[in-house]
């Protein structure tokens, strides 16, 4: 069907602008400054219509034919109520559907209703551009569990095949998937495994396992273990990631004994490791026996260090 020059040129007036207040915002992020700051209350004031019309014209019939357009707009969608969910304090602040909340603060009930099927249908169908479905599940994870549907898990595993430049966009969606529990997390898992992008997804969530701050390595930690104990995982990671893995978790381990949480969190996955992988199970084994050892018989060890490593120590042996 032929496309109308006039319409044409309209949505790409449109793309332009929304993409100079997309450059605009990151900068004003960046900066930090308090003009920068109070710029940005500015843009989340229910009084101003910036949101709004960014959603409007997302909706709007005439423009749906014009993906790059989409794109952009999810874009500078997601962003906002990024810094939205970050401005609010109170009870809402730990509603893990304070995103959700904060659309409907900012453009009520009837637009958000009338987007969300929008945004939805383009994580789920937008085939030719994947760029737009990676937009739209991240601005539906910004919204949160009731947003972020159990059955668009595969299409996020996908994705990390398709858009590789974009791994670290979608591995913070994965890990809000896994955070939600339930239908979401059990979704996400099964298709990390059973889809070809799953091993793409692992090798991302070790970079952030290796590098991030504590928090998102904790919660990259446990999406990797989820993955190892699902049944048909064997070969889910790479030879020589598993070996990098094995080398972070006998890093960290005994950097963790005073952390119950954080040090359950990495013996579980190391035991999930070492009892799904014949390549765990033989890496630097005698350095991984001597410091579960070392753990396991340590008096200021909590009672749960030494469990855990007495459980992972027989794990690692019974396989000989």
């Amino acid at each position: 069907m032929a496309v109308d020059p006039h319409l044409e040129a309209k949505a790409a007036e449109k793309c332009e602008v929304v993409q100079h207040m997309i450059r605009r915002i990151e900068r004003a992020v960046n900066n930090n400054e308090e003009e920068d700051r109070q710029w940005l209350r500015n843009m989340i004031d229910p009084n101003d219509a910036c949101l709004s019309t960014l959603l409007k014209i997302l909706v709007e019939p005439e423009y749906g034919g014009f993906l790059g357009l989409r794109c952009v707009f999810l874009r500078a969608v997601q962003l906002i109520l990024k810094i939205a969910v970050a401005m609010v304090k109170g009870p809402h602040a730990s509603d893990a559907s304070v995103g959700l909340w904060c659309l409907v603060h900012l453009v009520g009930d009837e637009l958000t209703c009338t987007v969300l099927p929008v945004v939805v249908h383009t994580a789920e169908h937008d085939q030719c551009e994947p760029l737009a479905a990676c937009n739209a599940l991240m601005m539906l994870a910004e919204l949160g569990p009731e947003a972020l549907a159990a059955h668009l898990a595969p299409r996020l595993i996908d994705l990390f095949v398709q858009l590789p430049d974009r791994a670290d966009d979608l591995v913070e969606v994965a890990l809000r998937f896994h955070a939600q529990g339930g239908d979401q997390r059990s979704e996400l898992l099964d298709a990390a495994v059973s889809r070809p992008g799953g091993s793409n997804l692992c090798e991302v969530l070790l970079q952030v396992v290796n590098r991030a701050d504590v928090k998102r390595r904790l919660r990259a930690l446990k999406v990797l273990t989820g993955c190892l104990n699902q049944p048909g995982s064997e070969t889910l990671l790479y030879t020589n990631d598993i070996r990098v893995l094995v080398e972070i978790l006998l890093r960290e381990l005994p950097n963790h004994t005073d952390e119950e949480q954080a040090f359950k969190c990495y013996a579980d996955c190391l035991k999930a490791l070492t009892m799904r992988c014949k390549v765990a199970r033989e890496h630097r084994r005698a350095e991984v026996l001597q410091v579960l050892h070392d753990l396991q018989e340590d008096d200021s060890s909590m009672p749960v260090v030494r469990d855990q490593c007495a459980a992972i120590y027989a794990a690692v042996t019974a396989s000989q």
